[in-house]
């Protein structure tokens, strides 16, 4: 008899390794919950006197060789995406039960991720939630009805290689893996400079306690890209509702200036 691989499990070793990975560059790498609202209110009012980015990661595991995305929850996430891109993602285990979890070499290699507005595209806007399969080898979620499938991609890939077989190449793979996981698109950046206060500005993650330059425009020219500079200003980024409790799995990662 297999034991499921429950999505607490799944979410608790992912941001555990998650954290070990970054933590050369970054000694202080800071998760808080985003599922209850006194909890979320609390994690954003400790990082607000710190400053930084805030990168949002919504956990599903498989139950039944299925992945149930909720249509209120995906709705939310891909407004926060749109106004803060490469800063909300959903993250999938590839393994069902825990023995095939453990037997694992790296989490990141046989993790899933992919936006919300990858899956809103497929969730029909008036369905209250759609489950999907995951196909390691097509590197895809699919839907059998309708019919329909998404990309995705590995997390390692998404976020950084963190698998140097030697010392020397654990310097050079844990460089590259930091610029993308701040960086993502912009991998010519030098490692050093990604830490800068200012690298929230190229539109890594939800700036966090400090606004940004007029330069620094919306997609309608209107107004600059605004930073979280109070918990109220981040329960409006969620939308209708957010001031209540959210659906479970949802992490917030803090990564200070």
């Amino acid at each position: 008899m297999t034991t499921r691989y429950a999505e607490k499990s799944f979410e608790i070793r992912f941001c555990a390794a998650l954290s070990a990975a970054i933590t050369p560059f970054n000694r202080n790498p800071q998760w808080f919950g985003l599922t209850q609202a006194q909890e979320r209110r609390k994690g954003i009012d400790a990082v607000l006197g710190i400053g930084g980015s805030l990168i949002l990661f919504q956990f599903k595991a498989q139950s039944g060789s299925r992945i149930k995305i909720e249509r209120d929850q995906l709705t939310k996430l891909t407004s926060v995406e749109k106004r803060y891109p490469a800063s909300t993602f959903y993250v999938f285990p590839e393994a069902e039960d825990i023995h095939a979890a453990s037997r694992s070499d790296c989490m990141f290699k046989e993790a899933w991720c992919c936006t919300p507005s990858a899956l809103d595209r497929e969730v029909a806007k008036t369905a209250q939630s759609a489950a999907f399969t995951l196909n390691a080898v097509a590197s895809t979620l699919s839907q059998a009805r309708p019919k329909k499938s998404l990309a995705i991609e590995k997390t390692c890939k998404r976020f950084g290689c963190f698998c140097p077989t030697t010392a020397h190449e654990r310097v050079a793979f844990h460089n590259k893996a930091l610029d993308q996981f701040l960086g993502l698109v912009a991998r010519s950046w030098d490692a050093r400079d990604l830490m800068d206060p200012s690298f929230a500005e190229h539109g890594i993650g939800i700036p966090i306690g400090q606004d940004l330059p007029r330069s620094s425009l919306d997609r309608d020219g209107d107004r600059g890209i605004r930073s979280i500079t109070s918990a109220e200003m981040f329960e409006d980024l969620l939308g209708e509702g957010a001031h209540q409790n959210l659906g479970p799995g949802l992490q917030a990662l803090f990564v200070a200036r």
